[in-house]
């Protein structure tokens, strides 16, 4: 086949690929089998350049057609070879004779004369005055280089490098909106969900119910004496034992639970699949609350401050029926905490209503 036409072949392969969504990883192995099929060389290998403190200046290792692996890998130990200096140049470096270059890349010619290829040129990736990695190529025989393949390695270099920052904005705009997806729905201090994704969860959780028959729980915590903490010790510390607590909560909750931090010192769980016969819905019931006492029966440390931390804790146990709402569900289980509250620091009180709507 024409040299043209693996050419065209080559680069509409990578089309292809950046038509999937290809990421970085992907289409610099394409890039890689490309080159491979459209150049008549030995072998070739591909390199990315990882960012690292700011600087894109290391290269990794991504893929290779034929023996070059451990040449390739040698490059990225050593961080030494014409793809490190392809990339601190940003010029293509052509070498026609590997075995007059053990001055200056010893490791590494080492490694490749052992492979049995005798020239080598590395291609950087250039795009936005950035290296974002290299396609390196080897022949057995030493000897110059033809003009032709070295303008087909740089037009597959141009193609693919052009793909792969698309596909690296098209990542960052991507982990972008998932970040605010995020910072919408959970809390900022402690990232937990909010009381949005919290409502959310709560109206799942009514459907399900509907469904299966099963019962739900929602506890209700308000840290005791927290508004004395943030006097003491400032907001900066207050945050330390909001941090702190969460942890200690998530700890304690199964897989499917929800624990949501709705303001201040305010937490909510919400937990599904609680039984609704009797003795095995009072048993799940108390071991959520046992759970819930220990993972605050600890003092917090803050700085050299020994905390007791302490929370009233209002339970509410419901099957939900078709006029259940988030808001109807969380009302209870705060009008419990607050009855709690009534009784004391750490005090719990369960408002059990399955029997009753049942009855």
């Amino acid at each position: 086949m024409p040299q043209d036409r693996r050419l065209v072949q080559a680069v509409a392969r990578l089309s292809a690929a950046a038509t999937r969504d290809a990421d970085a990883g992907e289409m610099l192995r394409e890039l890689c089998v490309a080159a491979a099929r459209a150049i008549p060389v030995d072998s070739v290998g591909v390199m990315e350049v990882e960012l690292r403190d700011g600087r894109r200046d290391t290269v990794r290792f991504v893929a290779v057609e034929g023996r070059v692996a451990p040449a390739e890998a040698v490059q990225e130990a050593l961080q030494l070879g014409p793809c490190h200096d392809a990339v601190a140049t940003q010029e293509v470096v052509v070498v026609d004779d590997l075995g007059r270059m053990h001055d200056v890349w010893g490791p590494f010619v080492t490694t490749a004369l052992a492979v049995e290829v005798h020239a080598v040129v590395a291609v950087p990736l250039l795009s936005r005055a950035v290296v974002w990695g290299t396609l390196d190529m080897y022949r057995r025989a030493a000897g110059p280089w033809d003009e032709h393949d070295l303008e087909a390695a740089r037009l597959l270099a141009d193609v693919a490098v052009s793909y792969l920052v698309m596909a690296h904005d098209r990542d960052e705009a991507r982990a972008a909106r998932r970040e605010v997806e995020h910072r919408a729905l959970h809390d900022q201090l402690t990232g937990l969900p909010n009381r949005s994704l919290l409502f959310d969860r709560m109206a799942h959780a009514v459907a399900a119910t509907a469904r299966t028959g099963k019962a739900v729980a929602v506890a209700f915590l308000d840290l005791d004496g927290f508004k004395g903490v943030n006097d003491s010790l400032g907001h900066a510390g207050g945050d330390v034992v909001l941090v702190e607590v969460s942890r200690r909560l998530l700890s304690t909750a199964r897989t499917a639970d929800t624990l949501a931090r709705l303001a201040g010192d305010e937490f909510v769980l919400l937990c599904e699949d609680i039984p609704s016969e009797p003795e095995p819905r009072a048993r799940a019931v108390r071991a959520l609350t046992e759970r819930l006492g220990r993972a605050l029966g600890e003092p917090v440390h803050v700085g050299g401050t020994s905390l007791p931390v302490t929370a009233s804790i209002g339970v509410v146990v419901t099957r939900p029926d078709a006029e259940s709402s988030p808001d109807t569900l969380l009302h209870a289980a705060d009008s419990a905490m607050y009855e709690a509250k009534a009784h004391g620091p750490g005090a719990v009180v369960v408002h059990d209503r399955v029997e009753s709507l049942s009855a």
